[in-house]
């Protein structure tokens, strides 16, 4: 009877290599800024294409990430492009939140409605991708409908998927729904935003917001296991008159 060396020496010499056992390199990771999530997933993982989904028109802290992974990015003195579908972006909030305005590319997808809104943002997504330069591409398709956002075909979401691997960059989609499905390294799904107010001693009739507690489910993770649960608490500041 052959001996395992003689078998593995005869296979690899019909097929060099084919014995050999290579270790994947470790993915870089882009922390969020919110420790409940980045302990969760480690962060968002660059050379990939993650979703960030939250239903349309309620308060699920959608926003709150975005800004936190933007500010993230900045202050490690990467460029971020932000595709602004909706016309959501705010310049003042964001500088509010550590975000390094001098490091980002705001593109402004302008008030066209349905379809041509997102045909546009993926333009834009496309030749930021092809051009390179960018640690984060975020696309936020902001109130677009979840129906239109579901007739973008997956050869799409694969070709982003499959050109971002080759980038040192995080392609960070938000949307009303996953759409890109297995297109995606990392699904997160966020609800249940809820705001905490305390009174302000120093000015009459005004309250402060301290926090905002949301919930972020893993729907898919290819770094993680593919279910979990987390429950992030964010702290933020700002005045409400």
């Amino acid at each position: 009877m052959a001996s395992l060396a003689l078998i593995r020496a005869q296979v690899e010499s019909q097929l060099p290599g084919a014995l050999t056992t290579y270790s994947r390199a470790e993915r870089e990771m882009l922390l969020t800024g919110i420790p409940a999530i980045d302990e969760e997933t480690g962060g968002i993982p660059k050379s990939a294409l993650t979703q960030i989904c939250a239903p349309v028109g309620n308060s699920s802290g959608k926003t709150t990430l975005l800004l936190s992974l933007m500010a993230q990015a900045t202050r490690r003195g990467e460029f971020t492009a932000l595709i602004d579908a909706g016309d959501c972006f705010d310049p003042v909030s964001a500088d509010a939140a550590g975000v390094e305005l001098s490091h980002v590319l705001w593109v402004r997808c302008g008030e066209r409605p349905g379809m041509r809104l997102l045909e546009q943002a993926f333009k834009a997504a496309d030749i930021l991708i092809q051009n390179g330069g960018f640690g984060l591409i975020a696309v936020d398709l902001g109130n677009s409908e979840d129906r239109l956002i579901r007739k973008i075909p997956l050869t799409t979401w694969f070709r982003f998927a499959r050109v971002v691997e080759k980038l040192p960059a995080a392609l960070v989609f938000l949307s009303s729904s996953p759409a890109a499905r297995s297109c995606a390294s990392l699904t997160l799904q966020l609800d249940g935003g809820s705001a905490c107010w305390q009174e302000d001693g120093a000015l009459a009739h005004t309250q402060l917001l301290t926090g905002v507690n949301f919930t972020a489910e893993i729907v898919r993770s290819s770094t993680r296991k593919p279910v979990q649960s987390v429950r992030p608490k964010f702290t933020g500041r700002s005045q409400w008159a």
